[in-house]
């Protein structure tokens, strides 16, 4: 992305850049909110398995969602609190332990398909780093208790969708981006880069079926709105909005909170999880243009409207964020023959 530029432009990418590093360096931790309400001890994550147990002894989705959401002091409104009722299909379906290896098989497949992407686009060195990385950004994976987590499933198969639109294989990755969204809605930027990209590139008819997808997805809401609305009943507790305006630092916070980066002490994680975020930017074209976007609108989310109880929403990320590493050393190699061209 820098090979290109002139030696002042990457005066001013390299100012910017050590004024960033600067400032993660003065971020302080700050306690996170936990997604628990009631009596302080029922979690999201209880709330989720509970809801996969019920379907699965023949209650309804719907019913069994908004009934706990009301018991445990959850919001049923707006719709949106009550999550898609795909992956609690999938646990009733297989079972807890059966999603937990399905979960588990998802996130090897999406670390070979990094290598597979890779192969004809990077080195050695980042196909093999950018595939580790990916392996330890989904370590939450090993966690059978996060098996329910929608925004785990969403970032597993919103990696892999990028490894496969990053090598053209639109089809997939667009069928992919549809299973995340079935999951979790959140993975909707998704869909606008890829059909801007296809546009760009003149692929009509890639860009109608991401137009396509969005239409889908659109309908298939309202038909939850549909089935969530008449079930939410007027003293069941409303969500705070999302309108946390938390700033620029909570995003770095999050991506720590979720990733390994949070074995590093603060702040130098905060200084990490930017490098990672920063390292796309050296990152092939065809990887980059896709992985930026998705982060920057992660990024925003969290920093814009996520309150401290959404820091999940930078699960999101997972697993890509940390393979922004694997480029660093690109990153500084355009940076340095930049600063040595004349002119």
């Amino acid at each position: 992305m820098f090979a290109s530029l002139t030696r002042f432009q990457a005066i001013a990418v390299l100012a910017g850049l050590v004024l960033l590093a600067a400032l993660s360096l003065t971020i302080r931790a700050e306690p996170g909110g936990a997604a628990i309400t009631g009596n302080g001890t029922y979690s999201d994550v209880k709330l989720y398995v509970d809801i996969a147990q019920a379907v699965s002894g023949g209650e309804g989705y719907y019913q069994a969602a908004t009934r706990l959401h009301r018991a445990h002091g959850f919001p049923t409104s707006p719709f949106v609190t009550v999550r898609p009722p795909t992956l609690a299909w999938i646990e009733a379906a297989l079972g807890l332990k059966a999603a937990h290896l399905l979960l588990g098989a998802l996130l090897a497949v999406t670390v070979l398909a990094w290598y597979a992407m890779l192969r004809p686009l990077g080195s050695a060195a980042e196909r093999v780093g950018a595939a580790l990385l990916v392996l330890i950004g989904g370590a939450m994976v090993a966690s059978a208790n996060l098996v329910v987590t929608h925004e785990l499933w969403a970032g597993v198969l919103v990696a892999l969708a990028t490894a496969l639109l990053a090598r053209g294989l639109w089809v997939p990755a667009l069928l992919t981006v549809a299973c995340a969204l079935a999951i979790r809605e959140l993975a909707l930027p998704f869909v606008p880069i890829a059909a801007f990209w296809a546009l760009r590139g003149g692929r009509k008819r890639e860009a109608a079926a991401w137009i396509a997808l969005l239409a889908a997805y659109a309908i298939a809401l309202y038909l939850h709105k549909l089935a969530v609305t008449p079930l939410s009943l007027p003293g069941d507790a409303l969500s705070q909005g999302w309108g946390g305006m938390r700033g620029p630092a909570a995003p770095l916070r999050d991506i720590v909170d979720v990733t390994l980066i949070n074995l590093l002490p603060p702040p130098l994680s905060y200084l990490v999880a930017l490098l990672a975020l920063v390292g796309f930017l050296g990152a092939p074209a065809a990887l980059a243009r896709i992985a930026l976007p998705w982060l920057g609108a992660i990024v925003i989310l969290l920093a814009g409207f996520a309150r401290p109880v959404n820091f999940y929403w930078a699960i999101l990320c997972v697993p890509i964020v940390t393979a922004g590493l694997a480029f660093l050393p690109r990153l500084v190699r355009q940076l340095v023959e930049a600063l040595r061209r004349r002119g």
